[in-house]
């Protein structure tokens, strides 16, 4: 029996194979200047960041332990002033947490109330702009300049403690902005460009031009308009709008927070039937605006609202304690929220708006400026308003007397405005520039 054979043209039995290596790796020339070059192209652009960054020329020194909260009391009989720093980039007395905020060319600068001693400063290259405050903290807004000119672009939020620094962003603001803060946004005004951020710097929603537009072509409907007042309140943002080709001034309201901030959402666009007029106050609801004839306008701004349905408009005249209707600083139409009133100063007075329906409560006339809630008076809240001999010492839902004013004496000339504000048991004035705090002497 002969064994099988293989065929004559079957290859051989293939053993075991090795694995093939790749052939060394030839590094050329032009390969190690790239990679030269790369590794500079690096070093360069964290040079450039570091130069120029959030970072660039910041100095930032924080309070350790932080500052302590202020202790409340009564009502006091008599104060003198404790001491007293130049504030030129806050347009109004800055009570915040436990510090009272100074700005100015040396930068943001956290005291305590009582001492004056300064417990932490934030300092960038460029001066602030304007500080102001939101969400609980202090926010600051630092100058920039650029290639397209001085703008007012760097926001930082500090906490009012410590000084330590927050979230922070790139704005679109200009020179000469102010801040206005309601409930869960913080607002910056401008003459063609007004922003609104909530708590965390993430903007919710812009209105006016845009310098480096993103947004469709149509998201700005009145971007060649020209705002005189901007206010907030109840979650909305308005302002009095100048618009080309109409014969009188318009009163616009939107959503702090519309869907997309790409699209700002109009909640109504009326015109007003007049020119010079001024935005007083907003609620979820209506919105206050003064006239030029020395009237309080109240208007409904959600029709669909069914309770206001029947309100075309209330007028209420203002008599002598009818302001100037020009344009606020700033463009800033700032009122006090006290209780159940929102206190604001026309200019010649004091009038306490009804927080509801803003129809005006009580008037303090001659007054130079809006007052602040005395801390611990509520329920029943006290507000200090301003007066040429002091202190006027009122009940915010009444604006009866709760005692005689307590005696201030300010070289001030006749007239001149002064801001409150209120921490723990000390009072803090704004005259011109300069912040004063007084307390109970002894």
């Amino acid at each position: 029996m002969s064994s099988p054979t293989s065929p004559p043209d079957a290859p051989p039995a293939a053993g075991p194979r090795r694995a093939r290596l790749p052939a060394p790796e030839r590094r050329r020339r032009g390969d190690l200047v790239a990679v030269a070059l790369i590794a500079v192209v690096v070093v360069v652009g964290t040079v450039l960041v570091l130069a120029t960054g959030d970072g660039a020329g910041t100095t930032s020194r924080v309070a350790t332990p932080p500052l302590a909260p202020s202790p409340d009391g009564p009502v006091p009989t008599a104060l003198a002033e404790a001491w007293r720093a130049e504030s030129p980039a806050t347009p109004a007395p800055l009570a915040v947490g436990p510090a009272v905020i100074t700005a100015g060319p040396d930068g943001v600068v956290g005291h305590d109330p009582a001492t004056g001693r300064e417990a932490w400063s934030y300092r960038r290259a460029q001066p602030p702009c304007t500080v102001g405050s939101g969400f609980g903290d202090v926010l600051a807004v630092f100058r920039t300049e650029g290639a397209l000119g001085t703008w007012c672009s760097d926001v930082a939020t500090l906490e009012p403690g410590t000084g330590a620094r927050g979230p922070a962003r790139n704005a679109d603001l200009r020179e000469g902005t102010r801040l206005l803060a309601d409930r869960d946004h913080v607002t910056g005004t401008g003459a063609e460009h007004v922003e609104t951020w909530r708590s965390d710097l993430v903007l919710t929603t812009e209105v006016g031009r845009v310098e480096t537009p993103v947004q469709p072509p149509d998201a700005q409907p009145r971007a060649g308009c020209t705002n005189g007042s901007v206010a907030v309140g109840g979650g909305t943002v308005g302002m009095v709008q100048r618009c080309p080709g109409e014969d009188s001034d318009r009163l616009t309201v939107l959503d702090a927070d519309p869907q997309s901030s790409e699209k700002p959402e109009e909640r109504s666009s009326t015109l007003l039937g007049v020119r010079g007029a001024r935005l007083v106050a907003l609620t979820d609801q209506r919105a206050a605006w003064a006239g030029p004839d020395g009237t309080l306008h109240v208007v409904a701004t959600s029709p669909e609202t069914a309770d206001l349905s029947a309100l075309a408009e209330a007028l209420y005249p203002l008599g002598p304690a009818a302001g100037p209707t020009t344009d606020p600083p700033g463009l800033a139409a700032a009122v006090r929220p006290v209780g159940p009133v929102l206190l604001w100063w026309t200019g010649t007075a004091t009038v306490a708006l009804d927080a509801g329906d803003l129809r005006p409560r009580w008037t303090v006339p001659g007054a130079l400026g809006a007052g602040a809630a005395w801390p611990g008076s509520a329920p029943a809240a006290v507000v200090l308003v301003p007066v040429p001999e002091g202190l006027a010492v009122l009940d915010a839902e009444t604006g009866t007397p709760r005692g005689p004013a307590i005696p201030v004496a300010r070289d001030l000339p006749a007239g001149a405005p002064v801001a409150v504000a209120a921490a723990g048991t000390t009072v803090v004035e704004l005259r011109g520039s300069t912040v004063v705090a007084l307390r109970p002497p002894g």
